[in-house]
């Protein structure tokens, strides 16, 4: 580690105060130590003076700094600046600025700011008169700010966040790359937009925010009463396509209540909603063959029961069950039996309308809902599937395989208070199918309580 020499002539006394202008207002009070260093060439120099405030700052008394040239040592990171940029600088008669870190001996590597010029000229050596200012609290504090720069950049790059602070008054906005690049937003160099510019990205933003939420988001921004506001909206980036975004804004006001200035924290969180959306999707889906499973036929059952009771309006269950398909299974195996399990859910969602709703119950028996549909339209739905399904083989590694099912068809009474009466009627039409020779529709009888007039709604 380098180590700053002493002179020979080395004295323990304070310099007289330097006659430039570079001369720290702080030495004398505790935060500067004056000295004075000798330049004789690479292998002769040292402090000859220093004043009695080392030792707080450089961690060693004036008499061990100029008693023995091992006192002081430098960070070993710092060894170069003061080798080559210090003593390169006095070698030349040029004044010294330098930041570097020294070994305090009570307690870690302190940062110092060092400035000298030169005064006097010997035979052979040069004089500088200096201070060492102690930096160490100001260097510290800038190193935990690029940590927490960086630390709140690399979390902006994991989370997708951006930022904007919107001056309403002045008509400023300070935003991240982020934000604007994502939405392929105009953007100022900088940062910074100011003027009609800022007048003409407010409204590219709001053009970007997808049109089913343009409204909503217009609202919440308009309103007056709060301080501080986390919603959740759609945006449409340059390539069309659609981000799910979530603003945390902070809002400021004058005395008079008046809208001043905006800060925000925009997450990205598209990853999420789609995971959401995937999870939901999973709960609701049968694995095997795509469509809505048990949980997701009970619950769209409820809503149209809801709907058929407020507007008394009819819809209809159909049961669905494959003639033999145990038989299919020990015969050609389950992987088989999967196939046609898959097959068949196709051809009924190519049969059905876009309102119906199709769903597997477990094993090979389906269930449907077909609002808005009499018994008579839901009949002819019914044999229009049944036909479709006997008349399409079945394409297997076994080769193509001829299925048929057997259904039931009810109709829903609006003044039923859910759909389970509705369901085992066709479940009761669909066993009579069976029953009866299979590959057949059996509707079931209409209840004799359908009065919807008579059903009182809150």
């Amino acid at each position: 580690m380098a180590r700053l020499r002493t002179s020979p002539r080395a004295r323990v006394t304070s310099p007289q105060k330097p006659k430039t202008p570079h001369a720290s207002p702080a030495a004398g009070r505790g935060s500067a130590v004056p000295f004075r260093y000798r330049y004789a060439g690479r292998d002769a120099h040292g402090l000859v003076a220093v004043g009695p405030q080392a030792k707080a700052i450089l961690g060693h008394s004036p008499a061990e700094l100029l008693k023995s040239a091992t006192a002081l040592r430098l960070h070993p990171d710092d060894v170069e600046i003061f080798t080559g940029k210090i003593l390169g600088a006095m070698a030349k008669g040029a004044p010294v600025d330098a930041e570097l870190r020294v070994l305090h001996r009570a307690g870690p590597a302190r940062w110092v700011h060092l400035v000298a010029w030169p005064e006097a000229r010997e035979k052979k050596a040069r004089v500088y008169a200096g201070v060492i200012i102690d930096i160490d609290a100001r260097k510290r504090a800038e190193t935990e700010m690029v940590k927490t720069l960086e630390r709140m950049e690399q979390a902006q790059d994991i989370a997708k966040m951006g930022w904007y602070d919107l001056n309403v008054k002045d008509r400023v906005i300070d935003l991240t790359n982020e934000f604007a690049d994502s939405l392929g937003l105009p953007f100022a160099p900088g940062g910074r937009v100011t003027g009609a510019e800022a007048d003409k990205y407010r409204e590219a933003f709001l053009n970007a925010i997808h049109p089913d939420d343009r409204e909503r988001y217009m609202a919440i921004i308009s309103d007056p009463s709060w301080r501080r506001i986390e919603f959740d909206y759609r945006v449409l980036t340059r390539s069309n396509e659609v981000r799910h975004l979530t603003s945390r804004i902070w809002r400021t006001a004058d005395k008079s209540g008046k809208r001043v200035r905006d800060f925000a924290v925009i997450l990205d969180i598209t990853e999420r909603k789609r995971l959401e959306e995937d999870l939901r999707a999973q709960a609701a889906t049968d694995p095997l063959t795509g469509v809505p499973n048990r949980r997701s036929f009970e619950a769209t059952a409820r809503r149209e029961v809801e709907r058929a009771r407020r507007y008394a309006k009819p819809f209809a269950v159909l049961a669905l069950d494959i003639d033999h398909f145990k038989r299919i299974n020990d015969t050609y195996g389950h992987d088989v039996g999967d196939i046609v399990l898959k097959r068949l859910s196709q051809i009924c969602l190519e049969k059905l309308r876009v309102t119906d709703f199709l769903a597997r119950l477990g094993g090979e028996e389906f269930a449907m809902l077909l609002p808005e549909t009499d018994i008579d339209a839901a009949a002819t739905l019914a044999e229009r599937l049944r036909t479709a399904i006997a008349t399409t083989p079945i394409a297997t590694p076994k080769g193509a395989l001829p299925i048929t099912v057997s259904l039931g068809v009810a109709q829903y009474a609006p003044n039923e208070p859910t759909i389970d009466a509705a369901l085992k009627r066709a479940d009761e039409a669909l066993y009579e199918a069976k029953h009866s020779g299979r590959n057949k529709v059996v509707v079931a009888k209409l209840p004799s309580l359908v009065r919807p007039a008579a059903v009182k709604l809150p």
